[in-house]
């Protein structure tokens, strides 16, 4: 009898205890289905729906503005020039169609629509790729070489402006040549004021020149850039050079100083066969130091033949042996790429 009093007694105990634990509380951590189906939408979601529906309707009347403003706002192409920057304000978006620009100042948030992330400062962007400034956002894009937008909204040019080389003068042969190829971006000055008309190049920078004009021939822009570190800064353009047969192999020290002839065997190959249609009659041995059975004549002689050069005196003196000068470099890629700067010589 006693024990049946005992067992009883408990049982009420356990029911009483029960009857006033919190379900999922420190009383009663365990979390029934029927908790979770009736009491815990009304405890933890019904904030969060809540706020997710005043957001919609933010969303909605946002978007019921749109059709009031597309009468206004059309889709207009913006053309940058290597060393441009463009500006980007709050709500615009631009589709980049070519060329090679990176986040340069970003005050706020870039959104790329195409894969749904945001960009980071000096993140490159994409080419084919939607991006959208978000709200309250103003930012800056820079071009590293000729690049083109499909834009909407506040998407401004600002242009660079033009280097002015305290070392090239107006009376200089090459003062033309210099401004050409550095406003192509094919070659760069030593720094803003300074070009170094009389300086040599090395074969990486001849490889990375002659790499960015068979890119900027092929496909209009150049978005080729130094590799990075730990890789040496040239080894991205050596990979293209390679890829593209503007050279075969590797080449023993990329630091040293290049030869005239081999600097016109490599850059022969940035562009094809087509591009050197003949301007002049240039007979064969005409060249006082390159006969044709020397190493590289046929790109040498090619080069004389499609006016790119005419040596460096009146007969025609080539000097392949010699280091090429930074100010025979623009020349030689400015009549590379533009056919009417090409001279005229008879030898």
């Amino acid at each position: 009898m006693k024990k049946h009093l005992i067992a009883a007694l408990l049982s009420a105990a356990l029911l009483c205890s029960t009857a006033f634990a919190v379900v999922g509380g420190q009383e009663d951590p365990l979390i029934s289905k029927s908790y979770i189906t009736n009491s815990y939408p009304s405890v933890v979601l019904n904030e969060c729906i809540s706020a997710l529906k005043d957001s919609m309707t933010v969303l909605r009347y946002k978007l019921s503005l749109v059709p009031t403003q597309s009468g206004t706002v059309k889709p207009f192409a913006v053309d940058a020039k290597a060393g441009d920057s463009i500006s980007v304000s709050s709500g615009a978006s631009f589709t980049m169609l070519s060329g090679s620009l990176s986040l340069k100042e970003c005050s706020g948030t870039l959104l790329d629509v195409s894969t749904g992330t945001t960009v980071k400062t000096g993140q490159a962007l994409s080419s084919g790729h939607r991006y959208v400034a978000a709200e309250d956002s103003s930012l800056k894009l820079y071009s590293a070489s000729s690049s083109k937008l499909g834009a909407l909204g506040g998407v401004s040019l600002l242009a660079a402006e033009k280097p002015r080389f305290n070392d090239v003068s107006e009376t200089e042969w090459f003062y033309s040549d210099v401004y050409y190829a550095v406003e192509k971006g094919l070659i760069n000055g030593r720094s803003s004021t300074t070009y170094d008309p009389n300086g040599s190049i090395t074969y990486a920078e001849a490889i990375k020149l002659a790499a960015c004009m068979h890119q900027l021939y092929s496909t209009g822009s150049i978005t080729l850039q130094n590799a990075a570190a730990p890789e040496p800064w040239y080894s991205s353009y050596v990979e293209y050079a390679q890829e593209n047969g503007i050279i075969s192999g590797s080449v023993s020290d990329y630091d040293a100083k290049i030869s005239r002839a081999q600097f016109v065997a490599i850059f022969y190959k940035s562009m094809p066969s087509s591009q050197y249609t003949q301007k002049n009659t240039v007979a064969d041995n005409a060249i006082p130091d390159v006969k044709t059975s020397d190493s590289y004549a046929k790109e040498i002689y090619a080069f004389y033949r499609a006016g790119i050069l005419i040596g460096s005196d009146g007969a025609g003196t080539f000097y392949p042996d010699s280091s090429i000068k930074r100010s025979e470099v623009a020349a030689v890629v400015t009549r590379m790429y533009e056919a009417d700067a090409r001279k005229e010589i008879n030898l």
